[in-house]
């Protein structure tokens, strides 16, 4: 009987003792593939989180690994799928709401807005205390903008607004209803929301401020004002979309007698004297003569947080508009970011020079 019991014994120790060495194998795999993810290298990570996923199939670390492979996913139909499956398989997984949020920012990227509203409604509903839902707040603001519906978009830019000023989302939510306000042709109030968002002195945003308070003045007929705001973006914005739009506005207004008579151009800043380019590397990713393509893909980079910017160029073959992303001081780093769009958006960049 005591020899029966040491044999027990023993298999349950060298049961016990596999299991553990198992477990452990798992671990540090897993975080070899999770050191992949934060170095960028995501083609690989990927590659190697469905390797993981064959390799154990009954994984403590599967609800991360389905995570990851969402977020990976190339595809847009396959990243949805896999989100969808994590939900199925791993309701209780911790990061439930930031797999939702990022769903949700999924569909809004491809246009399906009506599913990206209800998976931001059901990450509020369901995660009520979530570091996601001021950003599901502002991506619902957004949504509901583009889609008309004025006074559901501004109730969600105040709840961001309401929150806290340090927030990232909070000049982003400012701007949002301030250019709701503008499209219910509400122009003073969209005014005053954009003069707020000014006051925060962030210069990443002052071209989309500028622009909106210049279209808004425009639409008040108060030209002297339109003009100057219009007038500033040429001067210190050069290269971005909202130079090109000013551009056009200026030879509009200096062509047409009438409100060109309404400004006072004594009382516009004068010219500053013209600051000496640098030159830096950047990602070229399209060279088109469709506007509204290489505008579209500018945003599509912009909204993920990528630095993104148009160039018009005017060639013997006509005008082509030029979306471009990042601006380095190294060709290494332009590199780089090269790379990282080209897994993430199956874009093949060229590294090229510009003056700014």
């Amino acid at each position: 009987m005591k020899r029966i019991n040491k044999i027990i014994i023993l298999l349950l120790f060298f049961t016990a003792t596999e299991l553990f060495s198992q477990t452990y194998l798992e671990k540090k795999e897993f975080k070899k593939i999770l050191k992949l993810y934060q170095q960028k290298k995501y083609r690989e990570a990927l590659k190697r989180f469905r390797g993981f996923l064959e390799k154990y199939p009954s994984s403590y670390y599967l609800p991360d690994v389905y995570f990851y492979i969402a977020v990976l996913e190339e595809d847009y139909y396959s990243s949805i799928l896999t989100f969808k499956e994590l939900f199925v398989k791993f309701p209780e997984y911790k990061r439930t709401d930031e797999a939702l949020y990022r769903l949700g920012k999924l569909y809004f990227l491809h246009n399906n807005y009506t599913e990206a509203i209800r998976t931001f409604e059901l990450l509020q509903s369901n995660y009520p205390k979530s570091d996601f839902i001021y950003g599901s707040n502002y991506w619902l603001g957004i949504t509901h903008l583009i889609k008309g519906n004025h006074l559901t978009a501004i109730e969600y830019f105040n709840k961001v607004i309401d929150y806290n000023k340090k927030d990232r989302f909070y000049i982003l939510a400012l701007i949002g209803k301030a250019n709701t306000y503008f499209d219910k042709k509400d122009y003073k109030k969209s005014i005053k929301i954009f003069k707020k968002a000014l006051k925060l002195k962030n210069k990443n945003y002052f071209p989309q401020i500028y622009l909106g308070l210049a279209n808004s003045y425009m639409k008040l007929k108060n030209y002297h004002k339109a003009y100057y705001y219009y007038k500033k973006i040429m001067k210190e914005f050069k290269g971005t979309p909202e130079y090109e739009v000013a551009m056009n506005k200026i030879e509009f207004m200096e062509s047409n007698r009438t409100i060109f008579d309404k400004i006072n151009i004594k009382k516009i800043i004068p010219e500053r004297k013209e600051k000496k380019l640098r030159e830096y590397y950047t990602v070229q990713l399209a060279s088109v003569k469709n506007k509204r393509y290489a505008n579209d893909l500018r945003i599509k980079l912009k909204v993920q947080g990528y630095n993104t910017f148009m160039q018009t160029v005017k060639t013997d073959r006509g005008i082509f508009y030029r979306t471009l992303v990042g601006k380095f001081k190294s060709k290494k780093s332009a590199q780089k970011l090269q790379k990282e769009i080209k897994h993430k958006f199956k874009i093949n960049g060229i590294i090229t020079k510009i003056k700014l």
